[in-house]
C-alpha cells in the first residue's frame, strides 16, 4: 500500500532545510513530485562549480513555493476561481479543443 498525500493538514510554516523539504513534499506532495525534485536536484548539483550552489538554492526555492501554493487555502481557491465568468474543467478544455478542430458539431 502506498501513502497518499495528506492535504487536510496544514504544512510547515518555512522549510529550512533539504530534509524537511524533502519530508513535506512526501507528505503534501502531488504524486512524483519527490521524485522529481531528487531528479532535479541532483541535476542542479551536478551541473554546479564547486562552491557555488545558487541553482540547487532555485530548485529548492521552487519546490518550497509549489508546496505553499498547494498547502495554502486562499492561494488554491484563486487558482479554482473562475475565469471570465466561467469555471475551467479539463473535460470541458477537452470538449472545446475538439470543437475548435471540427471533431464535433
Amino acid at each position: 500500500m502506498t501513502t497518499q498525500p495528506d492535504h487536510e493538514s496544514p504544512a510547515p510554516a518555512r522549510l529550512a532545510t533539504l530534509h524537511e523539504l524533502r519530508t513535506a513534499l512526501s507528505r503534501y506532495g502531488l504524486p512524483g513530485d519527490r521524485e522529481q525534485f531528487e531528479q532535479d536536484l541532483a541535476a542542479a548539483l551536478d551541473s554546479s562549480p564547486i562552491g557555488d550552489f545558487a541553482a540547487v538554492a532555485e530548485v529548492a526555492a521552487t519546490y518550497r513555493h509549489r508546496l505553499t501554493l498547494r498547502t495554502d487555502e486562499q492561494a488554491m481557491a484563486s487558482l479554482a476561481a473562475p475565469i471570465g465568468g466561467q469555471q475551467w474543467t479539463p473535460a470541458a478544455d477537452v470538449f472545446a479543443r475538439v470543437r475548435a478542430a471540427g471533431g464535433s458539431r
